[in-house]
């Protein structure tokens, strides 16, 4: 019997709970030759490689699996044919394992084996029902069942007004009002029979229903696991360092109503509850008290003190999950006719953090610590209006929601009081522990705006950057409508007067300017004079009149306060924590100013602020596809570039790096380099190289952004004095030939496109401006308190 019942519940993960798409792909290449597969299948059998092991890295899993050594057996390993082995094992076992979580829920819940469910129809419909009844879960079930009528049937199914409806009539009703609907009959209900009791019956006697699962019940069980996976990578941020069939185990336990952080981190503490999950036979002992308080401690909020600690605690923190990104893309993209309500909160000095801190983890780590604080206070509005459903969203820069349902008439109010009290806290705690200075307005750096469409809400939010008092702007305000119509219109006049004064030059392309004055302008904003200077020498202009240049510059930052928000459903951090033996990170050159470009050519064409927002979105996805096709450019030329796989690239955002299995040598830097300018993207792309040995994941990060931060002072200074296209014909590289942070050597490589054909003068000119490069770097990074002396080499 009880292998009939696991045949079942077998049956159910493999079709209720189905792979996705990942697993599938893993599944078929598993089951090939790793020495036979084409390099398109080794390229993706890296990548699955890879995101294991920046997952690892990131939850700290290698700590937990050292405090807990017996634990080893239940950890993922990130080699390939390791993950094959998991894959297997868990399509053998994933049965057992959610059986063994949820009876393990009922004894942590106090309930007596004889009455607990042990056949698997009886499992899904009491762990349906638990998950149904809970105050605490109502909201993710009830946001589950809004998306099936099977489910929205399951709720009146003794509701005698609603259970013979047709699906479309029942379908216009939302879940939470059947919900409500049919508590309300019931209420009434046994009021009747309120004397009556049942009589209790024995396990044994009850009839029982070992038949393959219904269509409704397969539902049943694919909703409660996403549900429960949902609320576990919320509350437990260890979840992903265990492998596929110890966290079925963990889902089950969850759908048996077991949904607390301390419990899912001493879940496998308990009993032998270890043993059985690793399929051995030891059995280990622990201490009782002592084991309870370490896994208390395992999710506890601890504080941070440090920059350091900050960003050991948020740096690969996100508040949504993939799953929960997609979906709220899908009802941004289907604009004003989602009738809901949209709230964008964005990091508006994310490119100034980055230029003045000189540190990508620092920057992305403040804005994940800002988006905790948010999403803390968004889940506290939800839980105080139960029918109000809000839909997350969080990528690199922004935190986004979509609340709809019953949503309270005073919302903007309450949104405008929770990003105030939420900057203040964000503020305050940074300051008052040192990590920011007194003097850093860090209280005025997140703007926040809403509407009745993502893109309105975003647009909301960039008009506040222009305004003294940082509250949440709302698109449909009679001064916002205003200001914008009067943009709009000042923009199309200061469009045309420019083209009239530099018609005649290659400053005009399109409807606009050349996407190369958007970013100069973009880089040197506020600097008329260095603007006025590479203008006139990218351009090959005689002179370009100040007053010009102050129109141009007036005229692209007033273009990008229409700039369309970016939709990212998943991200990864593109880091070198793993690099021990060295690689490079490579900043991909020019996304904003051709994101600019297309806004700004979109917006010529728009008649009124509704169509302005189309239109920029439209342009925004071309860009798009455009900065997607560089990107695999260059993990092509990475793995062509040097034996394979010696390097293993991952990229995110604009961002991509490349961990080294062993070191590179300086002529694999330089064949990257030369590939890279081989190309209609020369010039695009800003490398560094960090060497072996360096210890620290923090170090090596560090030193890879100081020289980025190298060959961006470098190639600005060189658009100033360098003849445009033989400059665009060059991809620079900084090898970083230190070890330590703020000294050492660092030495320039160029990669050199066909046909440009630098003279010695030209190579003295580059040679002269990168030590001034490094200069300019070292005095920027002494500016934070910290003295750095690096100097260039031959």
């Amino acid at each position: 019997m009880l292998l009939k019942i696991v045949t079942y519940i077998l049956l159910s993960s493999l079709t209720a709970h189905a792979f996705d798409a990942q697993d599938i792909l893993l599944y078929s290449l598993c089951k090939k030759d790793r020495k036979t597969c084409s390099s398109n299948e080794f390229k993706l059998v890296e990548k699955f490689e890879l995101q294991c092991r920046v997952e690892q890295e990131g939850h700290r899993c290698q700590e937990l699996s050292a405090k807990n050594s017996e634990w080893a057996p239940l950890m993922r390993k990130c080699d390939f044919e390791s993950l094959c082995k998991e894959l297997k094992e868990y399509q053998a076992q994933s049965g057992i394992a959610c059986l063994r979580g949820y009876k393990n829920a009922m004894v942590d819940l106090g309930i007596s084996i004889k009455d607990m469910a042990f056949s698997l129809g009886e499992f899904v419909e009491e762990g349906w029902e638990n998950f149904k009844k809970s105050t605490r879960e109502r909201e993710a079930f009830l946001k589950q069942c809004n998306q099936s009528i099977l489910c929205k049937r399951d709720l009146v199914k003794d509701d005698h007004r609603y259970n013979k409806l047709p699906d479309d009539k029942l379908d216009k009703f939302t879940a939470t009002f059947l919900y409500v609907q049919a508590q309300d009959m019931k209420a009434f209900k046994s009021s009747a029979d309120r004397m009556r009791p049942k009589p209790y019956v024995p396990i044994s006697e009850r009839a029982r229903d070992d038949t393959d699962l219904t269509a409704e019940q397969k539902f049943k069980m694919s909703s409660l696991l996403d549900a429960a996976e949902v609320k576990i990578k919320e509350q437990y941020d260890r979840y992903l360092c265990y492998n596929r069939t110890a966290r079925e185990e963990l889902k089950c336990y969850a759908v048996g109503n077991v949904i607390d952080p301390t419990l899912f981190a001493g879940y496998f503490i308990k009993g032998a509850r270890v043993v059985a999950a690793a399929g051995r036979l030891s059995k280990v002992e622990k201490a009782g008290v002592e084991v309870e308080k370490s896994a208390a401690t395992l999710t506890a909020r601890s504080s941070f003190r440090t920059r350091g600690e900050l960003i050991d605690k948020y740096l690969h923190y996100s508040p949504a999950t993939t799953a929960q990104n997609e979906k709220w893309i899908v009802q941004a993209e289907k604009g004003t006719r989602a009738k809901m309500t949209f709230f964008d909160v964005e990091n508006s000095q994310m490119k100034v953090l980055n230029d003045t801190l000189k540190d990508k983890n620092l920057v992305t780590s403040l804005t994940n610590y800002h988006k905790d604080i948010l999403f803390s206070k968004m889940e506290a509005l939800q839980k105080e209006f139960p029918d109000l459903i809000i839909d997350k969203y969080s990528d690199f820069k922004s935190s986004r929601f979509a609340l709809s349902g019953t949503v309270p008439k005073d919302i903007e109010k309450r949104l405008d009081k929770i990003f105030r009290e939420t900057n203040e806290e964000f503020s305050k705690y940074l300051k008052d522990n040192k990590i920011l200075r007194t003097e850093d307005n860090a209280e005025t750096w997140f703007r926040g705006g809403v509407g009745q469409s993502a893109d309105q809400a975003n647009l909301a939010a960039r008009y506040s950057r222009g305004q003294n008092n940082n509250v949440v702007q709302n698109y449909a305000q009679d001064s916002m409508q205003q200001s914008m119509s009067r943009q709009l219109s000042s923009l199309d006049r200061q469009r045309k007067g420019i083209r009239d004064e530099v018609g005649r030059t290659g400053m005009v392309d399109g409807q606009t300017l050349h996407q190369d004055v958007f970013d100069i302008v973009r880089k040197n904003q506020g600097e008329p004079d260095k603007i006025s200077q590479a203008l006139t020498k990218r351009f090959a202009l005689s002179e370009l009149p100040r007053s010009t240049v102050l129109k141009i510059q007036d005229y692209v930052k007033a273009t990008d306060n229409f700039s369309p928000g970016i939709h990212i459903a998943s991200r990864e951090v593109a880091h070198l924590n793993d690099a021990a033996q060295g690689g490079l990170s490579a900043d991909i050159i020019g996304l904003g100013a051709a994101n600019l470009k297309g806004t700004a050519e979109a917006l010529a064409s728009a008649k009124n602020v509704d169509q302005a927002l189309e239109l920029t979105r439209a342009a925004e996805k071309t860009v798009t596809q455009s900065f997607k096709d560089q990107k695999k450019y260059f993990e092509e030329v990475i793995r062509r570039s040097v034996s394979q796989g010696k390097l293993k690239t991952l990229c995110s955002g604009d961002d991509c790096v490349s961990v080294a299995v062993s070191p590179l040598n300086e002529a694999e830097k330089t064949k990257i380099l030369a590939g890279l300018a081989d190309s209609k993207y020369s010039g695009g792309y800003r490398l560094a190289f960090i060497p072996e040995g360096v210890a620290a994941a923090e170090t090596r990060n560090a030193l890879a952004t100081h020289g980025e931060s190298m060959e961006k002072i470098l190639r600005k200074t060189l658009g100033a004095s360098m003849e445009p296209r033989k400059l665009q014909g060059l991809t620079f590289g900084v090898d970083m030939k230190t070890q330590k942070l703020n000294e050492g050597a660092v030495k320039l490589l160029i990669g050199e496109a066909p046909g440009v054909r630098l003279t010695e003068k030209d190579r003295e000119l580059i040679e002269r401006t990168f030590r001034q490069a490094v200069e300019d770097l070292n005095q920027e990074v002494s500016k934070e308190g910290v003295q750095a002396m690096y100097r260039a080499a031959h």
